[in-house]
């Protein structure tokens, strides 16, 4: 189904895109939830230049350039290429490498080196979904390479929503808003998605979606269990409920996936064995993959909108919340640094053995250059303690 009334964003897009052998840039994307950003980006990813992507996500946003990594993990052979300096930089940012703290030039220079060697094959469409969620470190890595793509065949569009702002705001990008759309269109994509609503629903369904387009195309599949006598409620937690009714054949293995810290397929199927205390596969999540919550690719799951991954968490209980990070922390035994986050989701008391893990892992994201991920770890660690030294150096 073709994107309703987004034909002026869509062309815009497309002009930019077409234009990447002649001028690179870059361009900011603004909506609310589900108003179609991804949708969009979808489209313009069929255009024919090669696509490079990362997502941001509020579990990663404690580790220091893990979007920068996604981002850059298909074109990684292009490292070894780099000058000595920027290689080396580059590699100690990205967790390659022991060294001091990389300086962040070195790195953004390393990084629009790898992307003008790969665009010289092919022009790149750079694409970050939820830059609002990136770690700090590689959203401010992205902002000094967005001002000087013009000279290369690389274009990046980015998503964000209003909150909470991302570097990325910060450096005078021009902006496309995608807005709700007006309650012809809003009908017409109604009318598309669910054709024979009787009209008292239709009328409901309008009025609770609001425009969002994202709304417009769920709801329909839960308009017969919406009340008449419920009070109206904001938007968003419309769909949230939406979707938490969805997901309970597999309801466990998807909060293991939307609070883990990464798309690793097998990391959520061995949380899942430990949560579920018997063996999971792929077939656990099959009712997840008909229902189109998420899509499954090699080695990967990754949900097919945002709001559905933020919306699994909040249906579940703190309890559950705190044992699904248990079983991830579980699971993570050779990655000190997202197990000690895991666990520390998990504990609500103290806990000196892991205020002592995060002090480590504060270290570690120190030496890498992320101070932002740095201070994060030292504040949860003085939660975790009494010690008055772990608080003393959380407060800086």
């Amino acid at each position: 189904m073709s994107l309703v009334g987004r034909d002026l964003e869509r062309k815009h897009l497309a002009e930019l895109i077409d234009g990447v052998g002649d001028r690179g840039g870059a361009l900011l994307v603004r909506g609310e939830a589900g108003i179609g950003k991804s949708a969009l980006l979808a489209e313009a990813s069929r255009s024919g230049v090669r696509v490079l992507s990362t997502t941001g996500a509020e579990a990663e946003q404690n580790l220091p350039y893990v979007g920068l990594h996604q981002l850059l993990y298909p074109v990684r052979a292009g490292v070894d290429a780099l000058p000595a300096p920027q290689r080396d930089a580059l590699r100690t940012a990205l967790g390659l490498a022991h060294g001091a703290a990389p300086n962040v030039y070195q790195v953004g220079l390393a990084v629009l080196g790898m992307l003008a060697e790969a665009a010289a094959e092919r022009p790149l469409l750079l694409i970050a979904e939820d830059a609002h969620w990136l770690d700090r470190a590689s959203a401010d890595l992205l902002a000094f390479v967005a001002r000087r793509l013009e000279s290369e065949p690389v274009v990046l569009v980015a998503t964000v929503r209003d909150e909470p702002r991302s570097p990325l705001e910060d450096v005078g990008l021009p902006t496309m808003t995608l807005d709700r759309l007006p309650e012809d269109l809003a009908g017409e994509l109604l009318d598309a998605v669910a054709p024979d609503l009787p009209p008292a629903v239709r009328a409901r369904l309008l009025t609770e979606a609001a425009g969002n387009p994202l709304a417009l195309t769920e709801l329909p599949g839960t308009a017969r269990d919406l009340d008449a006598a419920d009070p109206v409620l904001p938007l968003t937690d419309r769909l949230e409920r939406a979707f938490a009714g969805r997901v309970a054949p597999a309801r466990t293995s998807l909060l293991i996936a939307a609070l883990n810290d990464s798309t690793s397929l097998v990391e959520t199927l061995d949380a899942a064995t430990i949560a579920l205390t018997t063996s999971a596969d792929v077939t656990t999540l099959a009712p997840a993959v008909d229902a189109q919550l998420v899509e499954l690719g090699p080695g990967t799951l990754r949900f097919r909108h945002p709001l559905m991954r933020s919306a699994i968490p909040w249906a579940a209980s703190p309890g559950e919340r705190q044992d699904t990070h248990r079983a991830l922390a579980e699971t993570l035994d050779g990655q000190p640094d997202r197990r000690a986050w895991h666990r520390a989701a998990a504990t609500a008391g103290q806990d000196e053995g892991l205020a002592a893990e995060l002090g480590l892992a504060a270290d570690r994201a120190e030496r890498r250059g992320g101070v932002s991920a740095a201070t994060a770890a030292l504040e949860q660690s003085a939660r975790l303690s009494e010690a008055p030294g772990r608080a003393a150096a959380a407060g800086g």
